[in-house]
């Protein structure tokens, strides 16, 4: 009788050490998509701002950086 309920719960420890790897991998899964995302974005508004900032015509009259050539020397 002993033998046959070792025999039941024989794989009982890996199943389970398996099921939590499938949640950890799952969960870091979507805490990379997330930090991904964010990135990609932080990226683009910086992207963004920096087309906008060094793009002619920025300072239509107080220029906080001369040496931009967009025919405002800071004054």
């Amino acid at each position: 009788m002993r033998s046959r309920s070792l025999l039941k719960s024989s794989g009982q420890a890996t199943i389970e050490y398996l099921f939590v790897l499938i949640f950890i991998v799952g969960i870091s899964i979507k805490i990379v998509g997330a930090f991904s995302d964010f990135m990609r974005g932080s990226v683009g508004n910086l992207g963004h701002e920096l087309t906008v900032n060094l793009s002619t015509g920025v300072c239509s009259q107080n220029c906080f950086f001369s040496g931009y050539q967009n025919g405002n020397n800071g004054q």
